[in-house]
């Protein structure tokens, strides 16, 4: 079967815009990783039917082996056996392997989110503990209602994180927030690796509020709803408040991104699909240099080196990965409709993890907040399922409601991606995918700025969209399986240019404990 791409309409075939051409008139010469990054897109799509032949049994071993690593995310013997044996779609690897959650003790950090939180709605004057928070993104896209179970108080949220980095930035940033800085300094010290003097000056006025916070103690859980500063958080925060009389400069800030940027990352997608020249330019401008857009419009004296970027103690090591700030962002957050009245909320943020069952006074402590609703970033990912359960039932309060988004999921389900199936049925898996990312994407995406139709991506994350979708209802079988429990939701999060992975499931549930009553909150996307 031959595939003929329609040439008719510049928006509708696969030609891959010269990005980095484009870039070279606003910023003097081409950039070799641009020329490289379009090079690596072209090759992927000219290999469109190679990707829908291929047998996986045919590789070659040092061909073979690596892919099962990357699909597997790891490759052991008993996955071996596994591939071997009498299977079929939807079979569960559970013999997998697990990834501890905080592999490099918390050196590594994430600069933002690296994948745009649910958008919840939560009740008036009730307690959201998040785990794994990160930032304190959840917040900016949750909508907050009243009704029959709302309380005349302030909303709280409590959050848990095991990164000393996250935790002192967010704190930093939170004060920012009470302070009424700008809404610009905010974003630059949130994404930017680059910042304006007066964001300066407003980071520290509350890097110096932060730092009289009481401390946390550091051999037992911190009190939930106080103030309070473990000390290793507390030595990042008073590192920074060392370094803001000699910050570094914009060039370096350059310099430091790139030492650690991966020039082959499929971050370079998003500038691809773009619509807009002037668009594809900014978007590589901001993933080759890390700073925030609109900086060339700032006076050269004016600009300096993030401090929370690159000025870190204890080896800490902030943009450890190619890091992108449009990862985070869910495409309708720049629309007016997002926009809502002001609501009253306590923050507490805690330097803590909370992935196993070995604390059991943290659990308890977190129990009786009776939270109403938490959320657990990816962390299920990290963990064995019935493990995880039981980490979850500790926490819970009376009618807890626990969210969370897994990653990972199609690395430990047979079918989930498009060569496992066989070749003769791979192009309808493949344009299926095509279709669906087209319907949602114009639904979920009215910003206009991308195209969704034949979308310029490597053709086996688009046919594993579709390879995912077969298979969901397996893994969620085996995720809940032997649990009384009130599945509320596992969807699929829509596709969007801009995620980093685009296989995410989003997780909606409560323990029923005995009481048969609905999972009460709502997740809007």
């Amino acid at each position: 079967m031959t595939y003929k791409m329609d040439k008719s309409n510049p928006l509708e075939n696969w030609n891959v815009p010269d990005f980095e051409k484009e870039y070279a008139t606003k910023y003097s010469h081409e950039n070799q990783t641009l020329v490289k990054a379009k090079s690596l897109l072209e090759s992927s799509l000219n290999r469109l039917e190679e990707y829908l032949n291929i047998e996986i049994t045919g590789m070659k071993d040092e061909i073979r082996i690596p892919f099962l690593a990357q699909r597997w995310n790891g490759f052991q013997k008993e996955l071996n056996n596994f591939l071997a044996s009498p299977r079929k779609f939807g079979d569960i690897f559970t013999e997998k392997m697990k990834t501890p959650y905080v592999v490099d003790k918390g050196k590594g950090a994430l600069s933002f989110s690296n994948t745009p939180k649910q958008c919840l709605t939560l009740n008036q004057g009730k307690t959201h503990v998040a785990i794994g928070f990160v930032d304190l993104d959840l917040l900016l896209r949750a909508r907050f209602v009243q009704n029959k179970n709302s309380v005349e108080q302030p909303n709280k949220f409590i959050g848990y994180e095991s990164s000393v980095y996250a935790v002192a930035k967010t704190n930093v940033i939170k004060e920012m927030m009470m302070e009424k800085a700008p809404i610009r300094s905010i974003i630059e010290v949130w994404t930017s690796t680059v910042w304006t003097r007066e964001t300066l000056k407003h980071f520290e006025n509350a890097v110096k509020i932060v730092l009289q916070y009481e401390n946390a103690p550091n051999n037992k859980p911190p009190n939930p709803t106080k103030k309070e500063l473990h000390p290793k958080v507390r030595s990042l925060i008073s590192h920074w408040n060392e370094s803001v009389g000699n910050p570094k400069s914009r060039q370096e800030a350059h310099e430091l991104w790139v030492k650690t940027f991966n020039s082959e990352n499929g971050i370079f997608s998003v500038v691809a699909n773009l619509i807009e020249s002037r668009d594809r330019v900014q978007a590589a401008r901001h993933i080759l240099t890390g700073e925030f857009p609109l900086m060339d419009d700032q006076q050269k004296n004016n600009l300096i080196a993030s401090i929370t970027m690159f000025n870190c103690n204890d080896e800490i090591n902030p943009h450890s990965t190619s890091e992108c700030m449009f990862q985070m962002m869910p495409m309708d957050a720049i629309l007016p409709k997002n926009k809502q009245n002001s609501v009253s909320i306590e923050i507490y943020l805690h330097h803590q993890t909370v992935t196993s069952n070995d604390n059991s006074e943290l659990l308890t402590s977190i129990r009786k907040l009776d939270p109403w609703t938490m959320s657990w970033s990816n962390i299920c990912d990290y963990s064995y399922a019935p493990v995880f359960h039981k980490l979850l039932q500790a926490c819970s309060g009376n009618d807890t409601v626990h969210v969370m988004t897994s990653m990972s999921w199609v690395t430990e389900v047979f079918g989930a991606h498009i060569l496992e199936h066989e070749s003769k049925y791979r192009r309808e898996i493949y344009d299926n995918a095509q279709k669906i990312i087209s319907t949602t994407g114009k639904s979920i995406d009215p910003s206009g700025y991308f195209r969704y139709d034949k979308i310029i991506m490597n053709p086996c994350q688009i046919g594993s969209i579709g390879a995912a979708s077969g298979v969901k209802e397996s893994w969620k079988n085996y995720f809940f399986k032997g649990q009384d429990l009130n599945v509320g939701e596992v969807s699929f999060v829509p596709y969007a240019q801009t995620h980093k992975t685009h296989t995410l499931l989003n997780i909606c549930y409560r323990y029923t404990f005995n009481k048969d009553i609905n999972v009460h909150t709502e997740i809007t996307s």
